[in-house]
């Protein structure tokens, strides 16, 4: 290191010295004017003697001072040698640097596989303490526990399909119910129809059998039925009817307006006007057709019955 700080201080007076020289004719050249005759330069300012700049024989370099010469040639022969000295150290530390990092990587890839082996080792020795004492063992404890886990999985997976199952059958089950009760609702709806425009009382008895089919004991059948069993005369069939009708519905206004026609026209005036004012009360609308209806003919001359039924002109519209 010494002689590389004693190197680079000699070429740096060196340089010094190149530099400064130039600087200074570079000065000398701009502030004075210049003449040039046969290779002399002489200075127009001052009569100095001017500097001879031509390119010397070897008779007058004979003539130099042998020492400054020598000097420098020795100075570069020694800067040569030192930077060439300079590469091959570089040249070595940089191989050394690579040898270093790949002793590195090929130490750090042996310990890594090393300890991979150990590791192994290690749990080799671990599962060896436990029991696992081959591979085949390993295999069938394996094999047992996917079996295990795949039967509970199976199980799990069968009892919702069951409970899957078991619901759409309860709805299939819902829908085929409620189609068939709008199959019923339309054909009792059809009978109805059917019913109205019939003017004969047995084939509207039949329509309300019919009906009675499809929902039994409706007490707006029973009600429609006994009308009609008035319309044919038979007054105790009637009362029979009525009297089933009203002993699952006793609110129906209309059940008790067709049992007092057939009471009143059975001769049973008391229970007759009983059963009227009992739908008077339920549904004021039942006064309209009382006052036009034959079967109270017996009734009309009763004061209870006019007023059960009030007077003509505050009558309300008939349902």
């Amino acid at each position: 290191m010494r002689k590389h700080l004693a190197l680079v201080a000699a070429l740096t007076v060196v340089l010094g010295l190149v530099l400064y020289g130039g600087a200074a004719v570079a000065q000398s050249s701009d502030s004075s004017e210049q003449t040039s005759v046969n290779g002399q330069v002489t200075d127009s300012t001052t009569n100095n003697p001017a500097i001879d700049y031509r390119p010397l024989s070897a008779e007058e370099r004979s003539n130099m001072p042998p020492l400054m010469e020598r000097y420098v040639l020795d100075e570069l022969k020694n800067l040569r040698t030192e930077m060439q000295g300079m590469r091959a150290e570089l040249l070595r530390e940089v191989v050394n640097r690579q040898l270093e990092a790949i002793d590195k990587a090929i130490s750090y890839s042996s310990n890594t596989v090393t300890y991979f082996f150990y590791f192994v080792a290690a749990v080799g020795a671990l599962l060896t303490m436990l029991g696992w004492q081959s591979l085949r063992e390993l295999k069938s404890s394996v094999r047992n526990l996917a079996n295990t886990e795949l039967q509970r999985l199976s199980q799990e997976f069968e009892g919702r399909l069951t409970s899957l199952e078991n619901e759409l059958l309860l709805k299939s089950k819902l829908i085929n119910d409620h189609q068939h009760e709008i199959e019923r609702t339309q054909t009792i709806h059809a009978l109805w129809l059917q019913a109205n425009q019939l003017s004969n009382p047995r084939a509207k008895i039949e329509t309300y059998d019919k009906i009675l089919e499809l929902a039994p004991g409706d007490p707006e059948v029973m009600a429609y039925k006994a009308d009609a069993a008035l319309q044919l005369g038979d007054r105790d069939w009637a009362l029979s009817l009525c009297n089933r009708l009203l002993a699952e519905e006793p609110e129906s206004a209309n059940g008790h307006y067709q049992r007092a026609c057939a009471n009143a026209g059975l001769g049973f005036k008391e229970a007759a006007l009983a059963d009227l004012s009992r739908a008077v009360e339920l549904s004021d609308s039942m006064r309209q057709p009382a006052w036009n209806e034959e079967e109270f003919e017996p009734l009309r001359d009763m004061p209870e019955f006019t007023e059960i039924l009030g007077s003509k002109e505050d009558l309300p519209p008939a349902e």
